[in-house]
């Protein structure tokens, strides 16, 4: 299963494994249903092959990593008919790259390979699509040729995304990992016909620990993932916008530049997407599993965009104050300013508000720390 671009296994790199499936060939409303299939009660998804492959895209565009460039990428998608494929990634795809079980176990195990090429190399995989769960730490997603007859045993086409998580917990694997499992897990109500189920593919867990393998779990245990239909899951809408700078930190002593650290990560991800499941009427938590040590994930190539918005108070100073607003103490943003409150997009950073008041209204100055993703200030300026 070759990498989309030309695979670099001579350094040290990122190496990643995205998987999206939509379309499920043996659900009852399947192209060739079958008994197995229809057994589970699924039907049909229409955006986790777009989610996976817009985050494909974004990985062969805006994802930086110093030091740690993309040195393969590996997708396999089973789209719904109609479904929209990103098209960066859409042209890179060639003969066969369906999201099947023998697709995948080929694609893992080149993925693995390349991974183990240097022990200071960055391993991404995300996955969507429909998923179950058999126990309160699971997580497993369907293939796209799950229900087959050919299988003999009846999860033989899915993936044990904790499982393969756990097999790359060692210390020949890369040191900084970072997984995504875009799917619900909920237990089947066929599960309860069965002392177990088997045949889900899983890895060999050798002895010791890597260093950082944070795996993001769209949904908690026994609930669902959610999408907008023709779109995106709103885990990865979330997502998205975490990587895009709303998750971002400051430069610090071991990375000059903005980025998004596993902590941002941890902290935004749950908020946005539990958001935006609200706005939906629905419920959706973000799990964290895995071992979670701190590290970066991307590097922004410039400072993120923050919704700044700045009141003065009392209300009746607002037209006797007028502001001015300086990036970093001398860049003019805002000069004169009285139609209060001021709301600006503006780079992240630190700005300097000086505002001049009318009597019995005092001035005003003071520092404000723009961080993302929003950054709400009211300044005092009674007597």
């Amino acid at each position: 299963m070759p990498s989309l671009i030309n695979e670099d296994l001579t350094r040290s790199g990122t190496h990643a494994l995205v998987i999206g499936v939509s379309c499920y060939l043996h659900f009852a409303d399947g192209s060739e249903p079958t008994a197995n299939g229809s057994d589970f009660g699924m039907e049909q998804l229409s955006a986790a092959a777009r989610s996976a492959s817009e985050f494909a895209a974004w990985l062969l565009g805006p994802y930086r990593r110093s030091g740690s460039e993309l040195k393969s990428l590996r997708v396999l998608l089973s789209p719904a008919v109609g479904e929209v494929i990103a098209p960066s990634v859409a042209a890179l795809l060639k003969d066969d790259y369906s999201a099947t079980v023998g697709n995948a176990k080929i694609a893992i195990s080149e993925f693995r390979a390349a991974c183990a090429s240097h022990r200071d190399n960055v391993a991404i995989v995300y996955v969507a699509g429909h998923g179950i769960q058999l126990t309160k730490t699971g997580a497993i997603l369907l293939l796209s040729d799950f229900g087959s007859n050919a299988h003999l045993a009846r999860l033989e086409g899915a993936l044990d995304m904790a499982g393969i998580h756990a097999g790359f917990n060692h210390p020949s694997a890369p040191r900084t990992q970072f997984w995504f499992v875009d799917a619900c897990r909920q237990k089947p109500a066929i599960a309860r016909r069965f002392e177990s189920l088997e045949g889900a593919l899983k890895l060999d867990v050798p002895l010791g620990d890597t260093e950082s393998s944070p795996m993001f779990l769209a949904a908690t245990t026994g609930c669902q993932a959610y999408a907008r239909p023709g779109g995106l899951t709103l885990f990865n809408e979330a997502l998205m916008w975490a990587l895009g700078g709303a998750a971002a930190a400051g430069p610090d002593e071991q990375t000059p530049s903005w980025h998004v650290p596993v902590t941002q990560l941890i902290r935004r991800l749950p908020e946005r997407v539990k958001a935006l499941a609200l706005a939906e009427g629905a419920e959706q938590s973000v799990d964290i599993a895995g071992k979670v040590h701190e590290a970066v994930f991307h590097e922004l190539s410039r400072p993120p965009t923050v919704d700044l918005h700045i009141d003065v108070r009392p209300e009746p100073a607002r037209t006797l104050s007028r502001g001015t607003l300086l990036q970093n103490g001398t860049t003019l943003v805002v000069n004169d300013y009285s139609a209060w409150p001021l709301s600006k997009l503006v780079d992240a950073g630190l700005y300097l508000l000086n505002i001049k008041s009318s009597p019995p209204y005092q001035d005003r100055s003071g520092i404000i720390d723009v961080k993302p993703p929003a950054a709400t200030k009211d300044f005092e300026v009674s007597p």
